[in-house]
Order: C-alpha cells, then structure tokens, then sequence
C-alpha cells in the first residue's frame, strides 16, 4: 500500500473526472492492483481512454457502413462525422501514448504495479 496522502474532495465534486478517477484509482490501490496512487491513476486513465477509443471505433464501422441516403445534406453530415470520429481516434490515440509515457515514468521510479511486474 502506498504512504500517498489521496485528497478529500469538496462537497458536490463527487461526479467530477477528478473524482471518478480517483475513486477507481483508489480501489485499484486498495485491491493490491497497483503499488502507489500514481499508478493506479494512470492504470484507471488508459483504461477509460481504451474504452473511449473502443466505443468510437464501433461508431466509425457503423457510419461507414451505412448506405448513401439519397439526401445530400444527410451524406454530408455523415462525411462530416467520420472525419471528426478519425480526428478524435488520433488524439485518443495521442493521449495513450502520454498515458503510457507516465505510466512508464512511474515504473521507473519503482512503482510498478503487480500486473506489469511480469514484464521483466
């Protein structure tokens, strides 16, 4: 378990990110699933940047797959959709990367987490 002080935070910001964020954090702690609240964050950040990734690219296949509406307006706003759905694919994709980058960082530091301890 980690010697960390973890934040209480104010009446009210219970559904902030920050929040979310910590409380699975937390928990993964408490779990013995990560070795410091640094790791645990960045375990809980990937996670939910995957699942964001995961759930775009379904909605990317599903508007590529549609058949061409016959209304020009309909196509257009379709065209306009998956450019903004590949767009945001790439900065998920980004936001990974710097995702891993700390979680690397953090590792360095000797915090892995028992999961990755594996990888040596």
């Amino acid at each position: 378990m980690s010697r960390e002080i973890i934040p209480l935070r104010p009446k009210g910001a219970e559904q902030s990110a920050l929040a979310r964020i910590d409380v699975a954090a937390v928990a993964l702690l408490a779990g013995g699933q990560a070795t410091s609240l640094q790791a645990a964050r960045a375990e809980v950040i990937l996670a939910d940047l995957r699942l964001r990734r995961d759930e775009m690219k379904a909605l990317l296949s599903d508007l590529r797959s549609r058949e061409t509406s016959r209304l020009p307006h309909i196509d257009v706003a379709n065209a306009n959709l998956i450019a903004a759905i590949v767009q945001g694919l790439v900065q998920i994709d980004l936001f990974i990367a710097q995702a891993r980058g700390l979680s690397e960082r953090t590792e360095q530091l000797g915090f892995r987490s028992p999961r990755h301890r594996d990888r040596r």
